[in-house]
Parts: C-alpha cells; structure tokens; sequence
C-alpha cells in the first residue's frame, strides 16, 4: 500500500496488526516528495542523514512495516540502507507524526474512491518511486 510521512495509513496498520500481517510501504519516498520537506530536512541535518533517509527510518521503527523504495542507482541503493542506522528520537517521531497525512500520490484510475484524493495534480498513474 502506498504509505509514507505524508499519508495516513493508520487504520489499515491496525487491520494489518489485527490479522497478523505485514504492511509493505509502497512509495515510500513519495516519489520524491520527502527530500524537499523541511521537517525531514531539519532531523536529516541532526543526524546527518538525508531527508529520504529519514522518511525511511520513521516507516522503518515499525516492526510490522516492510519498505520497498526505488533506487536508480547503487548510491541511491546504499543510502535507502543506511536508512536502517537512523534512530530517530521520540519527538522527531512525533514532529514527523505531525506532518499533514492527506497526500495520496498513487491513484489509478482502477482505484477504489478513497480519501484522501491526489493532492497538488499529481496525475493518475502507477509508476514505482
């Protein structure tokens, strides 16, 4: 399912923890989105880590979350797994937590009618980032 710092996905990780499954994040990065957020940016720059990274390390302290993001290239690659070293505190969590959750960038046309629709004319496609 598509889940990142700016989408809730709160009530399917309830679903996915009452039925005992995991929650695969599919773009997980936003397609992009996460390196320019000045949130992001500003825990990045505490722990020395990009923005991405620490998108990734918040989807990563759930246990029950598996993240699957796009890298084009092998630094891309190693940069999503350093991701893993990235230990956020509790009020960077809570900071992160208080990022507007009402951006679905993943909406194709097949989808069903949920909420919250596409924000910023992001068009209706299904392309892997």
């Amino acid at each position: 399912m598509e889940y990142h710092p700016f989408l809730d996905q709160s009530e399917l990780l309830r679903l996915c923890r009452e039925h005992d499954m995991m929650l695969t994040a599919y773009s997980p990065l936003a397609r992009g989105r996460t390196v320019d957020d000045p949130v992001l940016q500003r825990i990045g720059a505490r722990h020395g880590v990009s923005a991405a990274q620490v998108a990734l390390a918040w989807l990563l302290r759930d246990p029950e979350v598996v993240v699957i993001p796009k890298a084009s290239t092998r630094e891309h690659a190693e940069a999503n797994l350093a991701a893993l070293q990235v230990r956020l505190t509790d009020a960077e969590i809570r900071e992160i937590d208080a990022l507007p959750k009402d951006q679905r960038i993943v909406d194709p046309p097949f989808a069903p009618q949920w909420a919250p629709r596409p924000a910023r004319g992001v068009a209706d496609s299904v392309h892997p980032g």
